[in-house]
């Protein structure tokens, strides 16, 4: 009994986890990228040698400096594999197979074409070679981003957009590696803007299918204003105009594929802020022939607010989420069980490290729509809603216990985070959590399988600073054992 403690001791001190012994153990580590402050650091993910190892590109955006960590076995090295100092006018890169050379090519674009060095096993040769030449129309001061053209729509997925000043050529790369142009867009401005200053551009007014490139603005360019969902039907936009202004009401649009037809749905999520927080969510199916209903398809009046949102005040908030990997979104939002009143209750609070709440979810059925009623709720701790990084408190991505399920993972205080696994019990999640994640109170946390063994990954990082911590599954020999 005394080994197997002096062994959890061990395990807590080097990785900053609590566990129990059905959970998976984790490693800790920390990744200084050297950035600069004043634009920072764009993390960007990829195997790029096929080993099952996720590797990490960090580009400092203020040097325009690629650091290139290769991940082994062990880990991440504490210093990066490769540095790659990108020209001056590069706008964007992206990992892209556009040579016959064998594994994915990196892939720039600068105000002088397209470029792209070859990559041998994880290592990129450091002169770039020419794809195409073109006077594109990026400034040199702006910082670079990074693209993922995979995750475009379908009509654009993998495509390579040329950016002139008037209008953008998109390209493909067919199977015998020759550019093909696809069409040409003309430019759509949102706001007409000063010459040589900055404005968005994008290929079409909905957002699956803006590319994200900041161009010049010129004169001449006019006013778009885009077709939004109150400009479509009534009901919206006489909603929005009686929440217009009140501090306690908001009005807030999300554009959902409610009933997986193909078909872009419109929710309206009516927040009604006071002392019992209640949000209604109002939903408008979009028919055959493109148009909404006229009428809400379904209305559902929930307490509480949804799980993700930039509160008290919020910009954007979201309450769907596949919970039962059915294929339909499902609706999951929490609610505060008790207000604090006094400051006896604060700091009960600030003892406890968190607040009490309950997640409640409704599932979405098949040819009937949402439940009326939730179909699950459970007690939990969460944060104080006045941190920062409130909008970070629940996260539904991550796979800790390898059953194909989400787990949920909540922030406590700005420096722990609970795991809770999912049940086959309850077909939702377990009571109490498995996990605690001890962890900086700085930064974004997300999770993703990043050394391919099934069981999810941990990273929290820090732009500004170029800090990212990593929190690596052990690979156990069997589930539930201890090394």
């Amino acid at each position: 009994m005394m080994k197997h403690w002096t062994t959890t001791l061990v395990l807590f001190l080097l990785a900053g986890i609590v566990y129990a012994e059905d959970t998976p153990a984790f490693k800790q580590q920390t990744i200084e990228v050297p950035v600069g402050h004043l634009f920072g650091l764009w993390p960007y993910w990829k195997d790029l040698d096929d080993d099952g190892l996720i590797d990490l590109l960090a580009l400092g955006q203020e040097e325009g400096i690629l650091y290139i960590y290769n991940q082994k076995n062990s880990g991440f090295p504490a210093s990066p594999s490769q540095s790659i100092k990108f020209p001056k006018g590069t706008a964007w890169f992206t990992l892209y197979d556009v040579s016959k050379h064998p594994d994915d090519e990196l892939l720039i674009s600068t105000n002088k074409g397209l470029f792209f060095y070859r990559q041998n096993n994880g290592i990129f040769e450091m002169k770039p070679e020419k794809l195409i030449e073109a006077e594109q129309v990026f400034v040199s001061e702006h910082p670079q981003i990074a693209i993922y053209p995979d995750k475009w729509s379908e009509d654009l997925k993998n495509t390579i957009p040329i950016v002139f000043a008037d209008y953008t050529v998109i390209y493909k790369i067919d199977e015998s590696y020759r550019l093909e142009a696809l069409r040409t867009v003309e430019h759509k401005f949102k706001k007409t803007m000063d010459k040589f200053n900055w404005n968005s551009w994008s290929i079409d007014s909905k957002k699956s299918d803006q590319i994200r490139i900041r161009i010049i603005a010129e004169e001449k360019s006019e006013d778009h204003e885009e077709k939004d969902s109150t400009e479509e039907n009534e009901y919206i936009k006489k909603m929005l105009k009686e929440t217009k202004g009140k501090r306690s009401q908001g009005c807030l649009i999300e554009k959902h594929d409610i009933n997986n037809d193909g078909n872009e749905d419109v929710i309206l999520l009516h927040l009604q802020q006071g002392i019992d927080v209640k949000t209604n969510v109002i939903i408008f199916k979009r028919q055959e022939d493109g148009k909404l209903s006229e009428k809400p398809d379904q209305i559902l009046r929930c307490r509480g607010i949804p799980i993700i949102g930039d509160y008290p005040g919020p910009h954007f908030c979201n309450p769907f989420f596949d919970i039962n990997n059915d294929g339909f979104l499902d609706i999951v939002f929490m609610e505060l069980k008790t207000i604090p009143t006094s400051v006896s209750a604060f700091f009960e609070i600030l003892v406890s490290k968190g607040m009490d709440w309950t997640l409640t979810i409704r599932l979405y059925k098949e040819g009937k729509g949402f439940s009326d009623r939730t179909d699950f709720k459970m007690d939990f701790k969460g944060m104080l809603p006045f941190f920062e990084n409130f909008a970070d408190l629940i996260n539904l991505e991550g796979d800790f216990n390898a059953d194909g399920r989400k787990d949920l993972m909540i922030k406590r205080s700005p420096t722990q985070s609970d795991i809770y696994f999912s049940s086959l019990s309850n077909g939702f999640f377990e009571p109490e959590p498995k996990l605690q994640f001890e962890m900086p109170a700085e930064g974004r946390t997300s999770v993703e399988d990043l050394n391919g063994d099934g069981i999810s990954d941990v990273y929290l990082i820090n732009y500004e600073k170029g800090r990212i911590t990593v929190f690596l599954s052990k690979s156990l020999s069997k589930k539930g054992a201890l090394q």
